[in-house]
């Protein structure tokens, strides 16, 4: 394997100014300090968000070459983590296991990472001790295995039984487990299938979502769609179960489902909730052009936080009405309540649900007579409270995927907005003819075991292949555990890990590739803008889901060749080798794509299309609330 600059070299430069380091940490546990290791813990989180890809040896007293130093501190840090779970005097607490909680990803990681597996004993000691019939656990014994597990490790594990012993420790586990952002290998992902099964009928025993970890439960909302089980949204009813319980808790009730009484305004009413609506992002990129055209026939008001926005991005709006920063979710919410009890909105529409707990709540509440989700994360929400998707016609596979009734746009009538973040791109640099680079750009949470299984028997039917793996999001724990999945299933020497890089490098870097792979089951809209721009042709899956149906529509709206679009992996499969291995076929589709500028198909549309329909459903709606009065 190779890595790139980013993954080997990135040593941003800010100062060394933060408390953690390995030998406190293992000081702080021989000295059964534990409270104050568990703090050294959360200095290192910190410092993993502002450099996540820092080099060990700035953790660290004494450290050895580069190409030791990642495994000596993460075993380090593990052994020591093992220690202090695994010491007789550590107690878990209530107060303790709800401080720990947030670090659990973190230590996950850690563990993970970890060839020694530390903390893999510990685990299996637990578990033991859980098991066992004849004497009493630990009771802490359960809270304490929800923060040592590793899905990577080859342990049993009944959370039936765990779930007589401790439910709250039960579920927590099990959400955490089907929540993971990259559970890499073939046993970590058939526990989250495996979980995503398990847990709807199970969550239904736990009543207060404050009983499990919060983070995990927002985090399992959006990654229960990166499974590969077909109920894999199902989980998302008990989710909304514990939200509306906790909505009904601070006294924040459904306002009135009539429509709005009084004058005639001008223009209805749109309250629109952004997750995040800053230059650049994903959303802005897909939902801009369609909230733009609507101040036509709707006063649209966004409803976010003043650092969810940025200054252009204001401008989409008529009015912004500002919340909190305060991230208290309950507060946030009954501010946008009293703001629709006094404005009394026509409808509520929000571009995308489940990148924020914010969202989830707010899906569940009504404040409007008519409510629409957009597909920013296109799933289904298994809400009441919203009755509309709005989703292009050719991005449906199988309606019955929804909860909600479908506002069927025409394909053309969502069209995207370039990123603001695009410059002046260059000319490709020359390549060696004999190495084809394969472009993958995708986010860790993308990434499966089926889909990298088929990336290795591509690499191996076309040897001359290098894969190259473009990530976003993860850290030096993230990358690492990539980089050993993807040695386990990918020829030697045939992928490199590309980590984070401003959008213009990775544009300049992706106009170098010769072709891109889209991953599935869950698929690539953006990476698919981004590679149609340089004129980068490649192989795509479809399926029964929404996103898994984008791509292929995307690329017959480019008028792509349809063999480029799989039904199957092993279509997939034949495809890419094809591409990779016919040169001539792969640079005529790149001139077609530039010399036609194929990208610009997704641009272009009708966006006012999207005003229009809801507007005929709010006076559908309007109608029907009148008849029965003039009968």
């Amino acid at each position: 394997m190779q890595q790139s600059h980013a993954t080997r070299n990135r040593r941003p430069g800010i100062e060394m100014s933060h408390a953690f380091s390995l030998e406190r940490l293992e000081s702080r546990v021989h000295d059964k300090q534990f409270d104050e290791a568990i703090s050294l813990v959360f200095e290192l989180q910190a410092v993993l968000r502002k450099k996540p890809f820092i080099d060990p040896a700035e953790l660290m007293a004494a450290a050895p070459q580069d190409g030791e130093r990642f495994y000596l501190f993460v075993s380090r840090a593990a052994a020591a983590l093992a220690a202090m779970f695994a010491h007789p005097e550590f107690a878990l607490t209530d107060a303790r296991w709800q401080r720990l909680l947030p670090l659990r990803a973190l230590i996950w990681r850690i563990f993970t990472a970890d060839v020694q597996r530390n903390g893999e004993g510990v685990a299996r000691s637990l578990i033991a001790s859980i098991r066992n019939e004849r004497s009493r656990a630990p009771e802490d014994a359960a809270r304490k295995l929800t923060l040592v597990f590793s899905s990577e490790w080859d342990l049993p594990l009944d959370l039936a039984q765990m779930w007589n012993f401790d439910h709250r420790a039960a579920a927590t586990l099990g959400m955490a487990i089907a929540a993971e952002s990259y559970p890499g290998s073939e046993r970590a992902y058939a526990r989250r299938n495996a979980m995503l099964q398990w847990l709807p009928d199970a969550m239904s025993g736990i009543v207060d979502l404050l009983e499990v970890d919060v983070a995990a439960t927002w985090a399992l909302y959006m990654h229960c769609s990166y499974g590969d089980v077909q109920r894999r949204h199902d989980v998302k009813r008990s989710i909304n179960v514990l939200v509306r319980n906790k909505l009904a808790e601070y006294g924040l009730t459904n306002l009135p489902a009539s429509p709005p009484d009084g004058p005639a305004r001008k223009r209805p009413l749109m309250l629109v909730f952004p997750e995040a609506f800053t230059s650049g992002h994903s959303i802005v990129r897909t939902h801009s052009r369609t909230l733009i055209a609507a101040r036509e026939r709707f006063e649209t008001v966004a409803l976010c936080s003043a650092s969810a926005i940025g200054d252009e991005e204001r401008r989409v709006f008529d009015r912004v009405y500002e919340l909190p920063e305060s991230g208290n979710v309950p507060a946030s919410v009954g501010v946008i309540r009293d703001f629709a009890l006094s404005e009394r909105p026509d409808v509520f529409y929000m571009p995308s649900v489940g990148m924020s707990a914010m969202s989830i709540f707010m899906s569940n509440l009504r404040i409007a007579p008519l409510q629409i989700a957009g597909l920013g994360h296109p799933a289904t929400t298994h809400s009441d409270c919203i009755d509309y998707v709005s989703v292009e016609e050719d991005y449906v596979g199988d309606a019955s995927c929804f909860s909600e009734k479908l506002m069927l746009l025409p394909k053309d009538g969502q069209p995207y907005a370039p990123s603001a973040r695009l410059e002046p791109i260059g000319a490709r640099r020359p390549r060696d003819p004999a190495c084809v680079h394969v472009a993958i750009a995708s986010s860790l949470m993308k990434l499966n075991p089926r889909f990298i299984e088929a990336c290795g028997q591509i690499a191996r039917c076309a040897p001359h292949v290098q894969l190259h793996f473009f990530d976003s999001a993860g850290d030096v724990l993230a990358l690492n555990h990539l980089q050993r999945v993807l040695a386990e299933m990918i020829p030697d020497g045939a992928f490199t890990i590309h980590g984070f890089h401003p959008y213009p490098d990775y544009m300049r870097m992706l106009n170098d590739m010769d072709m891109f792979l889209s991953p599935f089951p869950f698929g690539n809209t953006n990476g698919i803008v981004d590679a149609f721009t340089v004129g980068l042709p490649g192989v795509c899956k479809t399926g029964r889901e929404v996103f898994e149906r984008i791509d292929g529509a995307m690329f017959m709206r480019a008028y792509m060749p349809g063999w480029l679009v799989a039904d199957t992996k092993e279509e997939y499969v034949e495809a890419a080798v094809r591409l990779a291995n016919n040169r001539e076929e792969r640079e005529s589709l790149r001139r077609y794509m530039l010399e036609k500028n194929v990208v610009q198909r997704f641009f272009e549309g009708r966006p006012e299309v999207f005003g229009e329909m809801v507007l005929g459903l709010v006076e559908k709606q309007k109608a029907e609330h009148a008849s029965p009065r003039r009968a």
